[in-house]
């Protein structure tokens, strides 16, 4: 039987590449203090975030550096209806998993603890 999608694509090859999209820096894994996984919603996207640093932002309050992968980012919005038109929005260009640094409160709710260091790979996708 014949597989879909264009021929000469090779599936490892496509989740190997898949993989090293969504990588943690060894960096912030080794220092990784808390982990906070969020949940896809209507309005925002499934994310695992991993927190590795306490610093202070200009105010003087406490808050964490960290880094966060959302693999599959909100698509495209629906259309919406002006006074006398459909308008559609643009589609995104691409899905790609996005990752970048972000700053969160160190004493989130939903943070969980773990021992830095203590993570070898990364955490499984939040569910």
């Amino acid at each position: 039987m014949k597989g879909y999608g264009p021929a000469g694509i090779d599936p490892n090859a496509a989740a190997a590449d898949w993989e090293r999209l969504i990588a943690v820096p060894e960096s912030v894994l080794a220092k990784t203090f808390g982990l906070i996984r969020r949940t896809r919603t209507q309005v925002r996207a499934a994310s695992v975030t991993y927190v590795f640093e306490r610093t202070f932002d200009l105010f003087g309050r406490e808050v964490c550096r960290a880094f966060r992968i959302t693999e599959h980012p909100q698509a495209t919005p629906p259309p919406r209806f002006d006074p006398n038109r459909l308008v559609f929005p643009d589609r995104n260009p691409d899905l790609r998993p996005t990752t970048d640094y972000v700053f969160v409160p160190c004493d989130d709710p939903s943070m969980r603890k773990v021992v830095p260091g203590s993570l070898a790979t990364p955490s499984p996708k939040p569910t």
